[in-house]
């Protein structure tokens, strides 16, 4: 049995998004028969141990590392800005307690998970005599210029992060270690690919372009959904309501579509520009009759939503991937997506209307014009449902760690 050390940051049974991605990848590897010692964070402690415990599987082990001076209720809060530099202080412990574990269990492969980010590396470059895969990852990419008009004030923000992202990678010593230590480093989406490609501190015949997503495993016995055909095509938005999720861009696509087409539009998600969507519809001119904002709701209501749905508005302008992405098609919802970051790898050509940006009013009336065809076609959202729902039932997490683990662990 092959021993595996998971550096997983955000880990949590009961959550999604990265949270999810670093419970499942522990659980998925102890569930396959490896060995697995996952270090992270002290959120979500109790759940994780209580989840421990009923599981009940003695391959898998969790070691928390926490930081001392009470800095990590001070710092710790993913929605906050303070979670960097908690995460860097996180690292530098982690370092220490992961190089503890390596000399007591020898480890075969130790495998960064999460974060999922590039710009500051994983404390696994440390370790000796052991494979290290980097990733998945993204952070390389970077919302177009040609979308700052729907940033407002946050494009300021947007660039400073650029600029943030160029000097870590001209820079962070602990990401160039970590490149060049890594036997594997896997990219989430093209751009992040190409940007490490093209560093000093990287090989690139090292770096692998990941080719499958996994959907949450509670989702794993869905049944597809047979939508009966109706006039009005219900649309679900769903994310946090920040500037480079899209709402208003696709709020300003909805403005092209003509008044007379039928449509209904669900807003899923709070965040801080949530005070601005009222004054959206107003500049769009837009039919708030035709807009419901339901905010921040229960996973039990998200499930009633993805169900009334017919399909999914996901405009994201910068993204690693897209944890909605892969919901909506397990739920059979065909989607509108901009063929940019990890939607554009993560989305086959056959499950949605895939936009390409373009300069002006460009993008918001191809995104446009994707919602009248849909509408208009039946049979084109009837294909797409089903190929979506293929799509999602086949990027289960256990097929995603069995074709991940015989490409990357047993190589």
């Amino acid at each position: 049995m092959k021993k595996i050390l998971i550096s997983a940051y955000a880990c949590s049974p009961i959550k999604g998004s990265e949270e999810g991605r670093g419970w499942n990848w522990a659980l998925g590897l102890a569930e396959i028969g490896y060995n697995v010692y996952c270090v992270t964070n002290f959120d979500d402690k109790d759940y994780i141990e209580e989840e421990v415990k009923r599981l009940n599987l003695p391959n898998l082990h969790i070691e928390f590392v926490k930081l001392a001076w009470g800095l990590d209720e001070k710092l710790f809060d993913p929605n906050k800005k303070s979670v960097y530099l908690h995460y860097y202080l996180w690292k530098k412990k982690a370092s220490n307690r992961v190089l503890d574990l390596h000399k007591q269990h020898n480890f075969d492969i130790a495998h960064h998970v999460s974060y999922g980010s590039i710009q500051q590396g994983s404390c696994l470059y440390k370790l000796e005599n052991c494979k290290i895969i980097f990733g998945p990852v993204g952070g390389g990419q970077m919302a177009l210029p040609i979308f700052k008009q729907y940033f407002g004030n946050a494009w300021t923000t947007e660039i400073i992060r650029g600029w943030v992202s160029k000097f870590l990678l001209l820079f962070s010593t602990s990401l160039h270690r970590t490149l060049k230590k890594a036997t594997y480093i896997i990219s989430t989406n093209g751009e992040t690919k190409m940007l490490l490609d093209e560093s000093e501190f990287s090989d690139s015949s090292k770096s692998r372009l990941t080719d499958i997503y996994a959907i949450p495993k509670s989702y794993n016995n869905l049944e597809f959904i047979e939508r009966s055909e109706h006039k009005v095509l219900n649309i679900i938005w769903i994310g946090r309501v920040i500037p480079r999720k899209g709402l208003n861009l696709s709020l300003h696509a909805l403005s092209f579509v003509p008044k007379n087409i039928p449509y209904k539009l669900t807003i899923v998600g709070g965040g801080k520009s949530s005070k601005l969507i009222e004054k959206w519809i107003k500049e769009y001119n837009l039919d708030s009759s035709k807009i419901e904002v339901l905010g921040k709701v229960p996973f039990a209501e998200v499930d009633k939503e993805y169900r009334k749905a017919d399909i999914m508005l996901f405009c994201s302008m910068r993204d690693t991937s897209g944890t909605q992405i892969m919901e909506a098609m397990a739920y059979s919802l065909p989607l509108v997506v901009l063929n940019i970051s990890g939607a554009r790898n993560l989305v086959p050509e056959n499950c949605a209307i895939k936009i390409d940006p373009s300069e002006g009013d460009g993008t918001a009336k191809d995104i446009a014009k994707a919602i009248i065809e849909f509408q208009s076609n039946p049979e084109l959202l009837k294909e797409k449902a089903f190929n979506a729902y293929s799509h999602a039932m086949n990027s289960k997490w256990e097929r995603r760690i069995k074709v991940f683990t015989e490409k990357y662990y047993e190589n």
